[in-house]
């Protein structure tokens, strides 16, 4: 048996075991949990697929709204979806799922090419399976999210600077680099690193790399026009939105950056205060910060309460244009405080919290689905899987140190030091991260480790003999 016709088994299988997995926790859902035909909903889907519905209607790509202007987020994901919009109608979260599931089929096959460019066949079909089969690498396969869809197009990119004797490697490396920022303009790290590397290298495909980031670019500056400022990676924040998302809710979230790493905490406080204009409403929020900073916090806890009833009651359904009465105040006193708690706590902002948010983004198993967290959590074969992919994570995070520094593979050298840099950006900078934030560099983390793995075997066989 060659090696395509283990690979497409591989692929057969993986399918069927993943849609088999996904479709049991669907049945272990409370009947009333939110999911649309087969895909689990998230709070993010109306940002992703409200544009795609008001493009089918209308031919804008908007949102009829007073709310958050969900049309300013990139469009890659939302792409997809009017793609399965347009082809199913009123089936298009099931077209979705199989958009979905083809996606992830096509990250096996491209993961397993990759790893033919540095690996034997055997180990590459060893490493294929594993990451065809562990949980920890399809779990969003079933969610309306654009994580669902990432791997794939992760390692296509890879594999577009790889392939260098492909006739239409340009072409393919510019869709890719479009593709791949659009979807999660977070990981623009990876073609600006490898754009500074080509530049050095003096290599044409640094041209390739500059048009593909040109959609993204000009999404930034339709955006800017909207809003008048620059929209920022993720840009939800404007003063034209009647929603929580304005920009006390931006300052609020950059405050509480200094102590705080956990995203939930941080949401539910700001619903706490959002809903209620008591004491007692501040006293439980206060209840979940330091004891060092309350004192500090307390008052601009009090101000956001009072905006918030403000803007729930005289500007409820309105359309709103420019900043509310009080809000600029709000915004130059939670910076003046923000300032003066990094530079009263300096530990706290430059090293713990950046510590904690590391250790909670990479110690996890990313065996996210409901029956792995609930239904069979108790499981020995569960605990096993879970203790297997975490130190699987582990050891490729550990490999992508290992590569930078001893990988014999230029272009993963250089994708292991983007990778880390954008790592370094989500504990450092942006603190309150999903787990799920993680999910996009899996495959990444694995090729490394098979990387070391490989290049181990061959220098153990040359001091063999």
């Amino acid at each position: 048996m060659n090696a395509r016709t283990k690979l497409g088994l591989i692929v057969l299988f993986a399918l069927a075991t993943t849609i088999a997995l996904n479709e049991l926790n669907l049945s272990y859902l409370a009947p009333n949990y939110p999911y649309k035909q087969g895909l689990i909903t998230t709070a993010d889907e109306y940002s992703y697929f409200s544009p795609a519905e008001q493009m089918l209607k209308t031919g804008e790509w908007n949102v009829n709204s007073t709310g958050e202007k969900a049309y300013i987020r990139t469009p890659g994901y939302g792409i997809i979806y009017f793609v399965a919009l347009a082809l199913g109608g009123s089936h298009a979260f099931f077209v979705l799922k199989c958009i979905q599931l083809l996606l992830f089929a096509g990250s096996i096959v491209l993961f397993f090419r990759l790893l033919r460019f540095f690996a034997d066949e055997k180990l590459s079909l060893i490493a294929t399976t594993v990451y065809a089969f562990l949980p920890c690498f399809s779990g969003f396969t079933y969610y309306t999210l654009s994580e669902s869809v990432l791997p794939f197009f992760v390692l296509g990119w890879l594999y577009t600077l790889i392939i260098r004797t492909e006739k239409n490697q340009w072409l393919m490396l510019v869709f890719s680099t479009a593709a791949l920022v659009m979807i999660r303009p977070q990981l623009i790290v990876f073609p600006l690193v490898l754009l500074l590397y080509y530049t050095i290298k003096r290599d044409k495909l640094v041209f390739a790399l500059l048009v593909g980031l040109l959609p993204f670019v000009s999404w930034q500056v339709r955006t800017m026009s909207i809003l008048g400022e620059w929209p920022e990676l993720h840009p939800i924040y404007s003063t034209t939105n009647n929603s929580l998302y304005r920009p006390p809710h931006r300052e609020m979230t950059d405050l509480f950056r200094i102590w705080e790493y956990r995203g939930e905490m941080f949401h539910g406080n700001m619903g706490v205060i959002s809903s209620d204009t008591t004491i007692d409403a501040r006293n439980k929020v206060l209840q979940t910060i330091p004891v060092e900073y309350r004192k500090s916090i307390e008052p601009l806890l009090h101000d956001f309460q009072q905006l918030r009833y403000l803007q729930q009651s005289n500007y409820a359904g309105k359309s709103i244009h420019g900043f509310l009465p009080g809000e600029k105040e709000l915004v130059q006193k939670i910076q003046k405080v923000r300032e003066y708690l990094k530079a009263q706590h300096p530990f706290d902002y430059y090293l713990k919290t950046p510590c904690l948010s590391a250790k909670r983004l990479i110690g996890t198993s990313m065996m996210n689905l409901f029956v792995f967290q609930a239904t069979w959590s108790n499981a020995w074969v569960v605990l096993l899987l879970k203790i297997v992919c975490f130190v699987l994570i582990v050891c490729g995070l550990c490999a992508a140190i290992v590569v930078l520094f001893w990988g014999e593979n230029h272009i993963l050298k250089v994708c292991a030091l983007a990778l880390l840099i954008s790592l370094f950006y989500l504990v450092f900078f942006q603190r309150m991260n999903e787990e799920r934030y993680l999910y996009p560099y899996l495959p990444v983390l694995l090729l490394f480790f098979v990387a070391v793995v490989e290049r181990w075997k061959r220098r153990v066989k040359q001091f063999q003999q």
